[in-house]
C-alpha cells in the first residue's frame, strides 16, 4: 500500500520496492503456511490448500502478528500493548512461551518491528525508541539529540529496520527521520559483544511522518506523512584529496577544503546537491548528476570558473581538463564544458562508469567490466594499451566497483563485485606492460604468487587480515610502487570469535611491483576518530574525520596560515587528519633523496633483501635518519 501511495499506480515504479535477489527457495510443500489475526483476538493457519484453522487466542483486539521465520515463532501484540510469544509446532499448534507488557504514552499510534536477532523494537509516540532483547532478557531506549538538530518535544512515531546495513530509521513529528547505526563491540574479558547505537545527522522531510520502509535495493527508504509519500535515497558523502588539497562534503550543498601547503581551512557553498568532488592544487569540481560546476582556488578565496548542464555521474579532473562519460565514450572538456577530445569504446568494450587520475594517467573502467588507460601528458590523451577485458581473468566477476591508476601508469588496481554481487575479498593487480592480472586475497592474508616475505610473522599480519575484504585503495601520490587499502570483516556465518577480536577497519599497505607481485608492507587498525581513508602521500596517510574528534597517532593540517573568519562567522570544521608512514615516524619533513632512500629500504626489508635494504641506509645522509633506519632494520 505504502509503495502503490508512493507512485500513484505506476508499475514500472513500483519495480523499486520488488524483491531482485536469488529465487526463492520453498521448502516441502506440507509446511506452507501463513497466519491471519481477527478483531476478536484470534490468529488463524491458513495452509497451501487454503484451509483454515484456529491457532491461538488472546484478549481484546490483535494490532500487530509478528513471525520469526527463523526461530519458528509468532509474536501477538494486542491494543492493549500485551506482548505474548508462541513456539509453533509440526503439528500446527502452537504454545505461549512468554507475555509481557509493553508500555506506551496514552492514546498514541504504536509501531513495533521485530529483528531476526530477536530484537523487539517500538515506537509509541514517545521521545524515545524502547528496544526489547528478548533473549537477553533486556530493554533500553534510544533518545534523539538536540545537538544533531533535533527539537526539543520532537516525538518518534514509526520505525524500520534495515538487517543488511544495520540500520534502524525512525519517523518523527517534526519531519526528521532519525538513524541510528548498530556497531558490535567487545564486551567483557569473556570475548561477548555489545550492540551499541550511534546516532546519525537526521534527514529532513515535510510534515509528520507516520510510516518508514526500506525499499528492496536497500538504499532506498520510503516516508509517509499521510498528504505525501517520498523516496529517499542513500547517498554517501563524497570527499577527494589531490597534490596537498582536500574536500570532504559536510552537507547536501557544503564542502569543507583543507589546504595542506598552507594549512587554509575553506567552506564552498553550492547551489545544488553535490553528488561528487574532485579536488587539484588549483582547483575544486563538484557536480550533482545533471549539472558541472568547477571553482578556482585562489589563495584564501574561492572564485567560480564555470558550470555546464552535464549527466555524467563520475567525473575525473587532470590540469585544466574534465573528464566526463557518456555510452560508450569518455568526453575531454574544458572547465566551461566545450568537449576538446572523445574517447571512443566500443559495444563489446562497453560504457565507461568509473574514471580515476594519478600523475599524467587515467584509468577508464566499464559495464562490461573492460579497463583502459590513457597518458595525458601530451595535448591529446593516448591510450597505453588495448582495453582489457577482466572477466576473462577473473572468475565470478560481476561488476568493477572501482578502479584506480598507480603514478607511472604501469599498475592498475581493481575492486570487484562477484556476479551474486557481493564484494570480493581481493584487490587485483593489472600489470599493463605484462598484460597479467595478480591479486592479494584479503580473506586468506596473502598475495596469489611472488616470492617469500622474510620471516617477520611474529607480527601476526597475515593472521590480522583472514576474514576481511578490501572497501577502498588509493595508490601514493608519486610512488608507483605503493598502495594503501582499508579492509572490513566479511560479512558472513563466522564462529571464529577471532573474527570479532580484530579491529572493524584496518588500513594495509602494500608494495607492488612486476616482478614481485603484491607484498604486505604494514597493516594498522583505523582509528575511531576517523571516518575512511582518504589517500596516500608519502610520508603521510590521509583521513576524513569527525569533527571535534582526534587520534593521537594522527596530526591535523598545519596551523593556517590564512587569516581569521569574520567576526560572527563560524570557522569551517577541520574534517581531515593525516597519519606518518610506519617507517617516517620523526622524518616527516625529510627532504626527497632521504624519502626515496627510506621508500627503498622498506621495500628491500619487505621483500626480504637485507644487502639492498642496507645500501639504502647508506643514501640516507643525515646521521639520525640513518640510526633510525638501523634500529627498525634491528628491530625487525
Amino acid at each position: 500500500m505504502l509503495a502503490r501511495a508512493s507512485v500513484s499506480g505506476d508499475e514500472s515504479a513500483l519495480d523499486m520496492f520488488s524483491w531482485k535477489g536469488a529465487p526463492l527457495r520453498m521448502g516441502p510443500q506440507e509446511g506452507l503456511a501463513f497466519y491471519v489475526s481477527t478483531a476478536d483476538g484470534t490468529v488463524h493457519s491458513v495452509d497451501e490448500q487454503c484451509k483454515t484453522s484456529a491457532l491461538l487466542s488472546v484478549e481484546g483486539a490483535i494490532k500487530k502478528l509478528l513471525y520469526l521465520e527463523k526461530r519458528d515463532v509468532l509474536a501477538v501484540v494486542t491494543e492493549t500493548l500485551m506482548l505474548s510469544q508462541y513456539t509453533l509446532g509440526p503439528e500446527g499448534g502452537a504454545q505461549e512461551f512468554m507475555k509481557v507488557k509493553l508500555s506506551s504514552k496514552t492514546g498514541q499510534n504504536v509501531d513495533v518491528v521485530w529483528t531476526e536477532s530477536g530484537l523487539l523494537i517500538t515506537a509509541t509516540g514517545e521521545q524515545v525508541i524502547r528496544l526489547w532483547d528478548l533473549d537477553g532478557d533486556d530493554n533500553y531506549v534510544l533518545s534523539l539529540n538536540e545537538t544533531l538538530g533535533f527539537e526539543r518535544g520532537e516525538v518518534i512515531n514509526c520505525a524500520a529496520y534495515c538487517a543488511a546495513k544495520a540500520l534502524l530509521a525512525a519517523g518523527t513529528s517534526h519531519g526528521r527521520i532519525a538513524m541510528w547505526k548498530m556497531v558490535l563491540q567487545l564486551g567483557g574479558s569473556r570475548g561477548d559483544t555489545k550492540a551499541q547505537w550511534k546516532l546519525q545527522t537526521p534527514t529532513e522531510v515535510e510534515g509528520n511522518v507516520i510510516q518508514l520502509q526500506w525499499g528492496s535495493s536497500l538504499n532506498l527508504l520510503a516516508a509517509n506523512n499521510s498528504s505525501t509519500v517520498r523516496i529517499l535515497c542513500e547517498h554517501v558523502m563524497s570527499a577527494h584529496f589531490s597534490q596537498q588539497v582536500a574536500a570532504v562534503q559536510l552537507s547536501p550543498a557544503q564542502l569543507s577544503i583543507t589546504l595542506f601547503t598552507t594549512g587554509g581551512h575553506l567552506a564552498l557553498q553550492a547551489n545544488m546537491h553535490i553528488r561528487g568532488v574532485c579536488v587539484t592544487k588549483d582547483a575544486v569540481t563538484i557536480w550533482s548528476g545533471k549539472q558541472v560546476t568547477v571553482f578556482e582556488l585562489s589563495g584564501t578565496a574561492i572564485q567560480h570558473t564555470g558550470s555546464f548542464p552535464c549527466d555524467s555521474h563520475v567525473v575525473a579532473v587532470h590540469g585544466e581538463n574534465l573528464y566526463t562519460v557518456e555510452p560508450n565514450r569518455v568526453q575531454i572538456r574544458t572547465p566551461q564544458g566545450t568537449v576538446k577530445q572523445l574517447l571512443t569504446f566500443s559495444k563489446a568494450e562497453g560504457n565507461p562508469v568509473l574514471l580515476a587520475v594519478c600523475q599524467s594517467y587515467l584509468v577508464v573502467g566499464t559495464d562490461t567490466a573492460h579497463i583502459r588507460v590513457f597518458d595525458l601528458s601530451r595535448r591529446d590523451a593516448k591510450a597505453l594499451c588495448p582495453a582489457k577485458n577482466l572477466a576473462e581473468q577473473i572468475a565470478h566477476l560481476g561488476a568493477l566497483t572501482s578502479v584506480k591508476c598507480n603514478a607511472n601508469g604501469s599498475q592498475v588496481s581493481i575492486l570487484i563485485a562477484q556476479v551474486n554481487g557481493r564484494p570480493d575479498h581481493k584487490v587485483y593487480f593489472y600489470d599493463v606492460e605484462m598484460d597479467t592480472v595478480a591479486h592479494f586475497d584479503f580473506f586468506v592474508g596473502r598475495p596469489s604468487s611472488g616470492v617469500s616475505q622474510s620471516e617477520d610473522s611474529e607480527r601476526q599480519q597475515p593472521q590480522e587480515l583472514a576474514g576481511r575484504c578490501p572497501v577502498s585503495h588509493f595508490w601514493d601520490e608519486s610512488e608507483p610502487r605503493l598502495l594503501v587499502c582499508e579492509t572490513v570483516p566479511i560479512s558472513s556465518e563466522c564462529s571464529s570469535t577471532g573474527f570479532l577480536d580484530r579491529a572493524d577497519v584496518l588500513v594495509v599497505t602494500l608494495f607492488c611491483t612486476q616482478e614481485h607481485g603484491p607484498l604486505l608492507q604494514d597493516c594498522f587498525p583505523r582509528a575511531p576518530g576517523l571516518q575512511a581513508l582518504l589517500a596516500l602521500d608519502v610520508p603521510y596517510y590521509y583521513f576524513s574525520c569527525k569533527p571535534g574528534e582526534s587520534d593521537p597517532a594522527v596530526t591535523s593540517a598545519p596551523a593556517p596560515a590564512a587569516p581569521s573568519p569574520a567576526p560572527g562567522a563560524a570557522p569551517p570544521p577541520h574534517m581531515v587528519s593525516r597519519r606518518a608512514l610506519r617507517d617516517f615516524v620523526g622524518l616527516e619533513n625529510c627532504e626527497k633523496a632521504t624519502r626515496d632512500a627510506m621508500l627503498n629500504f622498506s621495500f628491500y626489508l619487505t621483500i626480504g633483501n637485507m644487502d639492498e635494504a642496507f645500501k639504502s641506509i647508506k643514501l640516507i645522509k643525515r646521521y639520525g635518519t640513518r640510526e633510525g633506519a638501523c634500529s627498525m632494520a634491528c628491530a625487525l
